[in-house]
Protein backbone atom coordinates (compact mmCIF):
# COMPACT_ATOMS: atom_id res chain seq x y z
CA UNK A 1 0.00 0.00 0.00
CA UNK A 2 1.10 3.76 -0.96
CA UNK A 3 3.17 5.41 2.37
CA UNK A 4 0.78 8.17 1.95
CA UNK A 5 -2.41 5.91 2.44
CA UNK A 6 -1.08 4.65 5.46
CA UNK A 7 -0.34 8.39 6.42
CA UNK A 8 -3.71 9.48 5.98
CA UNK A 9 -5.25 6.52 7.38
CA UNK A 10 -2.93 6.79 10.60
CA UNK A 11 -4.13 10.90 10.84
CA UNK A 12 -8.10 9.86 10.61
CA UNK A 13 -7.47 7.69 13.27
CA UNK A 14 -5.84 9.32 15.51
CA UNK A 15 -8.69 12.33 14.91
CA UNK A 16 -11.29 9.38 15.76
CA UNK A 17 -13.53 10.71 19.11
CA UNK A 18 -11.94 13.70 18.60
CA UNK A 19 -13.33 15.85 15.54
CA UNK A 20 -15.44 18.10 16.99
CA UNK A 21 -12.66 19.47 18.92
CA UNK A 22 -10.50 19.78 16.58
CA UNK A 23 -12.56 21.15 14.42
CA UNK A 24 -13.59 24.07 17.11
CA UNK A 25 -9.45 24.78 17.46
CA UNK A 26 -9.11 25.05 13.70
CA UNK A 27 -12.32 27.57 13.53
CA UNK A 28 -10.60 29.61 16.26
CA UNK A 29 -7.19 29.33 14.58
CA UNK A 30 -8.86 29.88 10.86
CA UNK A 31 -11.19 33.42 12.53
CA UNK A 32 -8.12 34.69 13.55
CA UNK A 33 -6.08 34.00 10.60
CA UNK A 34 -8.81 35.66 8.39
CA UNK A 35 -9.55 38.49 10.59
CA UNK A 36 -5.82 39.03 10.27
CA UNK A 37 -5.37 38.56 6.41
CA UNK A 38 -7.50 41.83 6.40
CA UNK A 39 -4.29 44.14 7.30
CA UNK A 40 -1.03 42.07 5.68
CA UNK A 41 1.28 43.08 8.67
CA UNK A 42 -1.06 41.53 11.31
CA UNK A 43 -1.03 38.26 9.66
CA UNK A 44 2.79 38.42 8.90
CA UNK A 45 3.07 39.21 12.65
CA UNK A 46 0.89 36.13 14.40
CA UNK A 47 1.09 33.97 11.13
CA UNK A 48 3.94 32.12 12.81
CA UNK A 49 3.11 32.41 16.70
CA UNK A 50 -0.58 31.18 15.60
CA UNK A 51 0.65 28.69 13.31
CA UNK A 52 2.96 27.07 16.09
CA UNK A 53 0.05 27.05 18.41
CA UNK A 54 -2.31 24.89 16.36
CA UNK A 55 0.25 22.44 15.66
CA UNK A 56 0.60 22.05 19.06
CA UNK A 57 -2.78 21.96 20.25
CA UNK A 58 -3.28 19.45 17.40
CA UNK A 59 0.09 17.02 18.34
CA UNK A 60 -1.42 17.41 22.11
CA UNK A 61 -5.04 16.54 21.12
CA UNK A 62 -4.25 13.66 19.06
CA UNK A 63 -1.32 12.27 21.23
CA UNK A 64 -2.64 12.50 24.67
CA UNK A 65 -6.48 13.03 24.11
CA UNK A 66 -6.21 16.15 26.23
CA UNK A 67 -8.29 19.36 24.27
CA UNK A 68 -6.64 22.60 26.05
CA UNK A 69 -8.09 25.41 23.51
CA UNK A 70 -4.93 27.74 25.46
CA UNK A 71 -2.60 25.72 23.56
CA UNK A 72 -4.08 27.95 20.18
CA UNK A 73 -1.90 30.80 21.73
CA UNK A 74 1.48 28.95 23.55
CA UNK A 75 3.54 30.33 20.07
CA UNK A 76 3.26 33.89 21.69
CA UNK A 77 5.25 33.10 24.53
CA UNK A 78 7.97 32.11 22.54
CA UNK A 79 7.06 35.45 20.38
CA UNK A 80 10.54 35.77 18.76
CA UNK A 81 11.55 32.38 18.03
CA UNK A 82 7.63 31.96 15.70
CA UNK A 83 7.71 35.07 14.59
CA UNK A 84 11.46 34.70 12.76
CA UNK A 85 10.26 31.19 11.70
CA UNK A 86 6.74 32.53 10.29
CA UNK A 87 8.37 35.88 8.76
CA UNK A 88 11.06 33.79 7.23
CA UNK A 89 8.81 30.83 5.90
CA UNK A 90 6.49 33.42 4.26
CA UNK A 91 9.37 35.47 3.16
CA UNK A 92 11.24 32.76 1.28
CA UNK A 93 7.57 31.72 -0.10
CA UNK A 94 6.81 34.26 -1.87
CA UNK A 95 9.61 35.31 -3.16
CA UNK A 96 9.77 31.70 -4.76
CA UNK A 97 6.13 31.85 -5.97
CA UNK A 98 7.16 35.80 -7.80
CA UNK A 99 9.70 33.16 -9.74
CA UNK A 100 7.25 31.41 -11.63
CA UNK A 101 5.50 29.38 -8.68
CA UNK A 102 7.40 26.40 -9.27
CA UNK A 103 10.57 27.55 -7.26
CA UNK A 104 7.84 28.40 -4.18
CA UNK A 105 6.31 25.62 -4.01
CA UNK A 106 9.67 23.68 -3.51
CA UNK A 107 10.80 25.57 -1.03
CA UNK A 108 7.33 25.68 0.65
CA UNK A 109 7.96 21.46 0.72
CA UNK A 110 11.41 22.51 2.09
CA UNK A 111 10.27 24.56 4.44
CA UNK A 112 7.18 22.89 5.68
CA UNK A 113 8.35 20.75 8.71
CA UNK A 114 9.09 24.05 10.15
CA UNK A 115 6.31 24.09 12.77
CA UNK A 116 6.45 20.29 13.58
CA UNK A 117 9.98 20.63 14.58
CA UNK A 118 9.47 23.61 16.99
CA UNK A 119 6.91 21.99 18.63
CA UNK A 120 8.88 18.68 18.81
CA UNK A 121 11.41 20.30 20.09
CA UNK A 122 10.50 23.54 22.52
CA UNK A 123 14.05 25.08 22.79
CA UNK A 124 15.38 24.97 19.06
CA UNK A 125 15.13 28.81 17.38
CA UNK A 126 12.73 29.45 14.54
CA UNK A 127 16.05 29.93 12.21
CA UNK A 128 17.44 26.55 13.48
CA UNK A 129 14.12 24.70 12.45
CA UNK A 130 14.05 26.39 9.41
CA UNK A 131 17.63 25.43 8.62
CA UNK A 132 16.64 21.76 10.18
CA UNK A 133 13.27 21.42 7.98
CA UNK A 134 15.09 22.09 4.75
CA UNK A 135 17.88 19.37 5.89
CA UNK A 136 15.45 16.96 6.19
CA UNK A 137 13.80 17.69 3.55
CA UNK A 138 16.23 16.71 0.59
CA UNK A 139 15.57 13.71 -1.14
CA UNK A 140 11.87 14.28 0.24
CA UNK A 141 10.16 17.39 -1.06
CA UNK A 142 8.73 15.66 -4.16
CA UNK A 143 7.16 12.64 -1.75
CA UNK A 144 5.42 15.71 0.35
CA UNK A 145 4.69 17.50 -2.13
CA UNK A 146 2.74 14.58 -3.22
CA UNK A 147 1.21 13.80 0.01
CA UNK A 148 -0.51 17.15 0.27
CA UNK A 149 -1.60 17.01 -3.40
CA UNK A 150 -3.73 14.35 -2.33
CA UNK A 151 -5.79 17.03 -0.47
CA UNK A 152 -6.78 18.37 -3.73
CA UNK A 153 -10.05 17.24 -3.90
CA UNK A 154 -11.26 18.06 -0.50
CA UNK A 155 -9.73 21.08 -0.74
CA UNK A 156 -11.77 21.71 -3.82
CA UNK A 157 -15.06 20.37 -1.73
CA UNK A 158 -14.33 22.60 1.06
CA UNK A 159 -14.19 25.92 -0.89
CA UNK A 160 -17.93 24.21 -2.18
CA UNK A 161 -18.83 24.68 1.52
CA UNK A 162 -18.13 28.34 1.32
CA UNK A 163 -15.25 27.20 3.54
CA UNK A 164 -16.66 25.70 6.21
CA UNK A 165 -15.31 22.15 5.41
CA UNK A 166 -11.63 23.53 5.58
CA UNK A 167 -12.13 23.60 10.01
CA UNK A 168 -12.16 19.84 9.22
CA UNK A 169 -10.16 19.41 6.41
CA UNK A 170 -7.18 21.70 8.09
CA UNK A 171 -6.84 19.20 11.21
CA UNK A 172 -7.06 16.09 9.04
CA UNK A 173 -3.77 17.79 6.78
CA UNK A 174 -1.80 18.74 9.22
CA UNK A 175 -2.05 15.80 11.13
CA UNK A 176 -1.45 14.02 8.11
CA UNK A 177 1.43 15.79 7.76
CA UNK A 178 2.74 15.28 11.01
CA UNK A 179 2.74 11.54 10.69
CA UNK A 180 5.15 12.28 8.06
CA UNK A 181 7.26 14.44 9.73
CA UNK A 182 8.00 11.42 12.49
CA UNK A 183 8.43 9.05 10.07
CA UNK A 184 10.87 11.00 8.44
CA UNK A 185 12.48 12.04 11.75
CA UNK A 186 11.79 9.00 13.62
CA UNK A 187 11.31 6.19 11.52
CA UNK A 188 7.96 5.83 12.67
CA UNK A 189 4.50 7.39 13.44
Amino acid sequence: MNENVLLMRSAKARLEGKWINVAIGALIYLAIMSIASSTSLLELIIYGPLTFGFYLYLACNVDTGVNNLNLLFKGFERFGDTLVAGLLYSLAVGIGLCLLIVPGIIVACGLGLTFFIMVDDQKISGLDALQLSWNMMKGHKWDFFCLNFRFIGWILLSILTCGIGFIFLQPYMIVTCQNFYRKLRYGTF
